[in-house]
């Protein structure tokens, strides 16, 4: 008896504290507003080879992003020029209005809100060594930023390394051997893309694991590093993918990677921008870390105008393959 009492007292403890509880529930609507619409500008320009830029609205956090994002996010009645410190202007034409390069929907480029200096080897216009100030002109604003192109960063020589002597013999990492300069400052950002020698299996560069790099700890010296595709920590690999040299899969003769491996030297506020976007994926969908703006050298908008000193290695995967002459048959559409 004294237990049947007890277990109902508890029992209609239960059901008020539940009462209770239940009547200080409140649905509480959070209004998170709506951040002002800014310019956002990707923008290039290196040796040899004609600037453009992308331009798109920003949006805000938590919009719904669909297959028609980047049709309304895209700006396509802008007026986009560059202007050397030499004081030569080149107008960057909207790619819409350029039949010869629609080939550029083939390579899966975003053509929408792109612009391009068609005229680039009018004065030998891009070149290592000057300044070079954008000027977008929209919605009756005026957004401007300035770069210059560095010279090619010094590389000794490229070459193959296996990944592991005993297991997996065809798994490769590229390696090399920089000389940097004796002055600071000296950053490089690394992509690839791939074929497998008469198809292409990346339509665009990507960035390599660990794709932005300075010499904060290096200043001057000559040093070597290895370069890997970006994986997970999931993966087999875990989160530095080799290169594949010729294999077996399943039975069937698989051909080998040829990648076309691009190092850029970039400016230090090029280093930054890529840095802080790095770093935001490194952290995504990472609960406990820090969330933090990206760093943009762009007046009067959001993004990056980054001039580069650009050297290409066309590399078959083979074991101990080594390369020491840059790459100088690059195709204008491949350097997207």
């Amino acid at each position: 008896m004294n237990f049947l009492t007890s277990f109902k007292g508890f029992l209609l403890c239960v059901i008020l504290v539940s009462i209770i509880l239940n009547s200080c529930d409140k649905e509480i609507e959070v209004d998170l507003g709506s951040s002002q619409e800014q310019l956002v500008v990707e923008g290039s320009i290196q040796q040899e080879y004609p600037a453009y830029v992308f331009l798109t609205l920003s949006e805000n956090y938590f919009n719904q992003v669909d297959i028609n994002t980047l049709d309304n996010i895209s700006v396509n009645d802008a007026e986009v020029y560059i202007e050397r410190n030499d004081g030569v202007i080149h107008k960057l034409t909207h790619i819409n209005s350029i039949d010869t390069l629609m080939i550029l929907d083939s390579l899966m480029l975003p053509i929408k809100g792109l612009y391009i200096d068609v005229n680039y080897q009018q004065d030998q216009f891009s070149q290592a060594g000057y300044q070079y100030k954008l000027f977008i002109y929209w919605n009756g604003d005026t957004i401007t930023s300035t770069t210059s192109i560095p010279p090619q960063y010094p590389i000794d020589s490229v070459w193959v390394e296996r990944k592991d002597i005993v297991e997996d013999q065809y798994k490769c990492y590229i390696w090399a051997r920089l000389n940097d300069p004796d002055t600071i400052n000296n950053s490089i950002l690394v992509h690839y893309k791939r074929d497998i020698g008469w198809k292409p299996m990346d339509p665009l560069f990507i960035p390599t694991a660990i794709s932005v790099r300075s010499d904060n700890l290096l200043n001057g010296e000559s040093h070597t590093v290895s370069f890997a595709r970006s994986g997970r920590f999931d993966e087999e690999d875990g989160v530095l993918l080799p290169f594949y040299a010729d294999r077996e899969v399943d039975g069937n003769f698989v051909r080998k990677d040829i990648v076309m491996l691009r190092i850029s030297h970039m400016d230090y506020d090029s280093f930054k921008f890529w840095r802080s976007v790095e770093r935001n994926q490194s952290t995504n969908g990472n609960p406990f870390s820090e969330p933090m703006n990206l760093y943009s050298n762009v007046k009067g908008g959001l993004g990056i105008w980054g001039g580069y000193g650009v050297s290409y290695f066309y590399i078959p995967i083979v074991e101990d393959t080594v390369i020491y002459e840059t790459y100088n048959d690059v195709d204008v559409l491949e350097i997207f």
